[in-house]
């Protein structure tokens, strides 16, 4: 890597390297004439022939000039033109505000201590920061403690608006560039979805402060594909659990940026800082129920009371039968009908706010299956037939999708209170004969393998050659292609399986039945890094794909990790309780 210190970028003269990045390279630099202190932001020049990557690098240098009126945020000094690098010399830059201090990432790894009402203070003017971005149509999509800048003065700098907005696709890395840190990502985000909102961010910050306040981060695994898992499946260890001296306010409110839902999450920066603002307040007093006393029923005991009234001639004995009787209230029938009448009153009150919570509660999902016609089941009770509307409840359910001449078709549903979905699912054909034909083509390849050895290598080769054509066939036919799988692993075959898929694969490179059968290929050799990417790019296409489910439930059972082992294993019993194999691996946990 090319060092600059000492060259002329613009006025200033690059004094040393600040640090390194993915895409870029950081460096201190001091104005030739003001000696003012700038940073220096050089795209990395294996990137410089990528004009989508040279494009984006420029983009956060505009991103920033729009944000620059905050004062929690980075400000961009000057970009250099073309020219002026050529000129120079020098890869594409530009020239920004120096942080003399250090990264929210070096504190915590630091020896330094750190109170509540700082910590507070970052994540307040990080919140502030992230609300004026969202205000003005930016989305970070990469917040993180080392984007978080700590000046000496202890002024809260966000920087690293690289990825704001932005995704990539670039002749280097073929199917597309990862954007944003696994550790700090949120559910959506891990799941490649494009739709990505001011929330994402939200979630990101919510890890941020979890790591602040417990040391640790909410998901730990030895590869960052295991990782982006967690985010999108387990939900994180309450923070008052490692940390006891965590307020039970701030547990609840970090809890709350994570959820997986975005919709559960604060829903602006605003609302996450007013939660913050009110850790300070007290708790609500209690409020004990006290018995109430009726003055007007309490005599006052009078001189006058034992004199007789000039007027109407009454008698202090007199008046006090009276005022007994007058006391005495209704009569007993008319009191238990008053109290009939309170409780009836009550129990509809009570009924009429239980339907009302029902009926926000329930979310309309509309049922749609290509081709049309398929008889829908949710949780074992048919439906109706696709398409199809019904009102649900909040709680997952198993939806069957069922078709003469197409496979039975297994999903999780999980809907959202209030909000309508649409579910649709593509089905399979039935193929028998895909299945016959691989069974037939694996006989033909043992035939050749215990035939005379003169012509054996040839007929081997033939015979496989045959399989690879009746699977080009039948791209979709996931026993067929299953079967072949454990075919290649029985009989040391792993290369060519490997090569058979990884050439489906660069002409369909999303495919998710290619990615799960080349992973459990890979798994077999003894390469589980790269089994896993392939089979959380899989997921994110086809979470609901038993043979992926099963294939995970087995990668992480040879990893001894029983308990994401099962995890995966009751999913799969979940959408197709009737797998033995299956149910005997759980048993067996």
């Amino acid at each position: 890597m090319p060092d600059y210190t000492g060259k002329r970028a613009g006025n200033y003269t690059i004094v040393q390297k600040l640090g390194d990045g993915g895409f870029a390279t950081v460096y201190l630099a001091q104005h030739t004439i003001l000696e003012k202190k700038a940073a220096v932001k050089f795209l990395l020049e294996e990137w410089v022939n990528e004009p989508d990557v040279v494009s984006r690098f420029f983009d956060e240098a505009r991103t920033m000039e729009r944000l620059k009126d905050h004062p929690n945020i980075i400000s961009i000094i000057d970009i250099a033109s073309h020219e002026q690098c050529q000129q120079e010399g020098l890869p594409p830059y530009f020239i920004m505000e120096y942080v003399d201090g250090k990264s929210l990432e070096q504190l915590i790894h630091s020896d330094e201590g750190f109170t509540l009402e700082f910590v507070i203070n970052v994540i307040s003017c990080a919140l502030s920061a992230l609300d004026h971005c969202h205000k003005m149509g930016v989305v970070h999509r990469d917040i993180k403690p080392s984007n978080i800048l700590l000046k000496s003065d202890g002024t809260v700098k966000l920087t690293d608006f690289g990825i704001a907005k932005a995704k990539v696709n670039t002749s280097k890395t073929g199917a597309g560039l990862t954007l944003g840190s696994t550790d700090y990502m949120s559910p959506e985000q891990a799941l490649g979805k494009r739709d990505l909102d001011h929330r994402s961010d939200i979630y990101s910050l919510g890890v941020t402060l979890y790591e602040l306040v417990t040391g640790k981060l909410p998901f730990v695994a030895d590869n960052p594909n295991s990782v982006a898992l967690m985010h999108i499946q387990e939900n994180p260890k309450p923070p008052i659990e490692i940390n006891d001296a965590v307020p039970p306010r701030l547990n609840d409110i970090i809890l709350k940026a994570m959820e997986k839902k975005r919709e559960d999450r604060f829903q602006s920066c605003q609302e996450f800082l007013d939660a913050l603002k009110k850790l300070d307040e007290p708790e609500p007093p209690v409020v004990a129920e006290v018995e109430t006393v009726d003055l007007s029923k309490m005599k006052a005991e009078l001189p006058e009371e034992n004199l007789m009234d000039k007027e109407s001639g009454i008698t202090p004995a007199v008046r006090a039968t009276r005022s007994q009787a007058a006391l005495a209230g209704p009569s007993p029938v008319r009191l238990v009908l008053f109290w009939v009448a309170v409780v009836l009153a009550f129990a509809l009150i009570i009924l009429g706010g239980f339907k009302a919570y029902q009926y926000f509660q329930l979310c309309p999902v509309t049922f749609s299956s290509i081709p049309p016609g398929a008889q829908v089941a949710l949780d074992g009770k048919v439906i109706g037939t696709a398409p199809v509307t019904l009102s649900v409840g909040p709680a997952p359910a198993r939806v069957v999708m069922t078709l003469e001449g197409f496979h039975p078709l297994a999903a999780r549903l999980e809907p959202t209170p209030g909000r309508p979905l649409s579910f649709e699912r593509t089905l399979r054909k039935l193929e028998p004969q895909a299945l016959e034909d691989i069974r037939a083509g694996i006989k033909a390849y043992e035939a050749a393998a215990a035939g005379p050895a003169k012509n054996r290598q040839q007929a081997m080769a033939d015979a496989l050659r045959r399989l690879g054509r009746h699977l080009d066939d039948h791209p979709a036919a996931d026993e067929a292609h299953l079967e072949f799988v454990r075919f290649c692993i029985k009989h040391s075959l792993l290369p060519n399986g490997e090569v058979y898929y990884r050439h489906r694969l660069s002409k369909f490179p999303d495919h998710p039945l290619y990615l799960t059968m080349l992973g459990m290929l890979l798994a077999a050799k003894g390469a589980a890094d790269e089994a896993l990417d392939l089979y959380t790019k899989a997921w994110y296409k086809d979470p609901d794909s038993v043979i992926l489910l099963n294939a995970l439930g087995d990668f992480f059972l040879a990893k001894k990790d029983t308990v994401r082992a099962e995890q995966y294993f009751k999913l799969s019993i979940f959408l197709d309780p009737t797998q033995d194999e299956v149910l005997q691996k759980l048993q067996g946990l």
